[in-house]
């Protein structure tokens, strides 16, 4: 037995907060895929619901619901997608809401310890784990990053605009450090 964390457990739903949709996950199990491989059969929007063909389960192995490393990398794969078509559009209407420019660029990534950031020539990089947060978390990081737009830094301006953007910036602040535990599922951190 190889050593680091367990496995965890395959979720039996993908709950976004951020969007407010709730997936059932169902596993099919297909013996003609090789050992150890998922696939994402399909995603039905109107039935909420993620249909994952797993090869069998390996002897030995924890069992059906064991999170192996492929069964995860499709799981990403559609939170990212989700990611991808909401975040974008919810990061475009808090621009227009607040008379702030729409960033050149939008990208999705997984940085460990950041929820978004903006780069110097305007591009917002956006957490995918963002998607499982409330949504009144998503729109106050949005509004921080649409933030440095006037004020690059984190100075008593930045803190100021943002706090007229959100009066609650500093209650979202806080929520924000306690996040991951509260509303991540560990499933999606490798």
């Amino acid at each position: 037995m190889t050593g680091g964390a367990p496995a965890a457990d395959v979720p039996r739903e993908v709950f976004l907060r951020a969007e407010g949709t709730r997936f059932e996950v169902e596993r099919v199990e297909e013996r003609s895929l090789p050992p150890g491989e998922t696939r994402l059969l399909d995603h039905r929007p109107a039935a909420n619901r993620l249909t994952l063909l797993h090869a069998p389960a390996a002897e030995g192995a924890r069992g059906a619901d064991a999170l192996g490393r492929a069964t995860r990398e499709r799981l990403v794969a559609f939170v990212r997608a989700e990611a991808a078509r909401f975040l974008p559009e919810a990061l475009f209407a808090a621009a227009d809401e607040i008379g702030a420019p729409r960033p050149p660029r939008v990208r999705i990534g997984m940085p460990r310890t950041r929820w978004a950031s903006r780069s110097s020539s305007g591009t917002i990089s956006c957490n995918l784990e963002l998607m499982f947060l409330p949504r009144d978390l998503v729109r106050h990081v949005l509004l921080h990053e649409l933030s440095h737009v006037t004020h690059m830094d984190h100075g008593p301006a930045f803190h100021a605009l943002l706090a007229r953007l959100d009066p609650l910036s500093r209650v979202h602040e806080a929520a924000l450090r306690n996040a991951v535990r509260n509303y991540v599922p560990a499933w999606i951190r490798p």
